[in-house]
């Protein structure tokens, strides 16, 4: 699985793939089950990194509900600001219209940087995504991203950055739970 990741990548910077293209290979390749680290130990901490959720920025949320309800059999659970779509194994859908975006406390935290506000992202979107990691170091990866000159910041548990093309990405721990989780 690795290596098809890695494949991925590599058509992706050989601009054989599209972002959406990569990105839907590392949900694919994810969905199958987790991906080791690898032999190099990453700054994370060197845990297993599992998809967490793919959070989608949607003009209508009972309009999504019905669709992956009628065509994919997935329910709802509601929280304050998201709505969770159970993909199995931990695994989620959130769906967020502009208004929930706008109430997520990371986004309010004064840590956060003006690319993690997306106000201004249209509904129709992959509006971010988040990975998980056994054994997250979340200090540990932070000055690794700030070493590399890259920005990143964190709130709680949970570490924001942004990938080279602009995606949000969120990365917490294996053993984090969600608002639907109980």
């Amino acid at each position: 699985m690795t290596r098809s990741l890695d494949q991925a990548f590599c058509e992706y910077d050989r601009g054989n793939l599209s972002r959406r293209e990569l990105l839907a290979a590392i949900v694919s390749c994810l969905a199958a089950g987790s991906v080791s680290a690898g032999a190099q130990v990453p700054p994370t901490g060197g845990g297993a990194v599992d998809l967490n959720h793919i959070n989608l920025r949607v003009e209508s949320v009972q309009r999504s509900v019905e669709f992956y309800g009628k065509f994919f059999g997935l329910s709802v659970k509601r929280t304050a600001t998201y709505h969770a779509l159970d993909l199995g194994g931990g695994r989620f859908m959130s769906l967020q219209t502009k208004a929930d975006v706008d109430r997520e406390v990371f986004r309010q935290a004064g840590a956060a940087a003006g690319w993690a506000r997306t106000p201004s992202l249209p509904a129709g979107i992959l509006e971010h995504f988040c990975i998980e990691v056994d054994t997250f170091d979340v200090q540990r990866t932070l000055a690794a991203l700030k070493a590399d000159g890259r920005e990143g910041f964190v709130v709680g548990d949970n570490l924001f950055t942004s990938d080279p093309d602009g995606i949000l990405v969120q990365v917490v721990d294996s053993k984090q739970r969600f608002a639907h989780e109980g």
